[in-house]
């Protein structure tokens, strides 16, 4: 009998040694891959590149394909563009109205999602519709700063905007003007 209650206490302590975990070494974790322009700055998602010919008024980050190339033919991305204001005096309100103005024509079956003043010099909207013959969603950033837009846009296709989402918003939310 003591040597079955023996094993079965030696079998219990292998089991529960065998049940501890080492948590990992988080200090070590690499940094996130960051897009550092004249102007701004902002984190890239693992995996994204940046396209080549990127410029300082006008860069595009791209996403892996989601499945095989020759199936997944939209690439995820997102677009910073930087473009003058006419006024100094030019609000972030203005130039938000002025998109939402202009991006029927040339988004077809333009419909706007959400759209939120963040801060004074801020704006976010999110909208669907199609254009390249895909249905797509896209989120958009205008940053107002030394009479300059600065434009963040997330765009993917429409079906799969609830699960980039989440993903990608801390991304978007990194971005910040020097």
């Amino acid at each position: 009998m003591k040597q079955f209650i023996f094993a079965f206490l030696l079998c219990i302590g292998h089991c529960s040694i065998a049940q501890v975990q080492v948590a990992p070494d988080t200090s070590k974790a690499p940094k996130p891959m960051v897009l550092d322009k004249k102007t701004y700055k902002m984190d890239i998602p693992k995996g994204w590149r940046i396209q080549d010919n990127c410029q300082e008024t006008l860069c595009s980050l791209l996403s892996p394909t989601d499945t095989l190339s020759y199936i997944d033919r939209f690439v995820d991305n997102i677009n910073i563009t930087v473009d003058k204001l006419p006024s100094a005096n030019y609000t972030v309100d203005k130039y938000a109205q002025f998109s939402i103005t202009y991006l029927p024509s040339v988004v077809k079956n333009f419909k706007i999602v959400e759209k939120k003043k963040l801060k004074p010099n801020v704006f976010m909207i999110t909208y669907k519709g199609e254009k390249s013959g895909y249905a797509q969603t896209w989120r958009q950033y205008y940053y107002i700063k030394n009479a300059k837009v600065f434009i963040v846009t997330f765009a993917c296709e429409t079906e799969k905007y609830t699960y980039y989402k989440d993903i990608v918003d801390p991304y978007l939310s990194s971005f910040k003007l020097k």
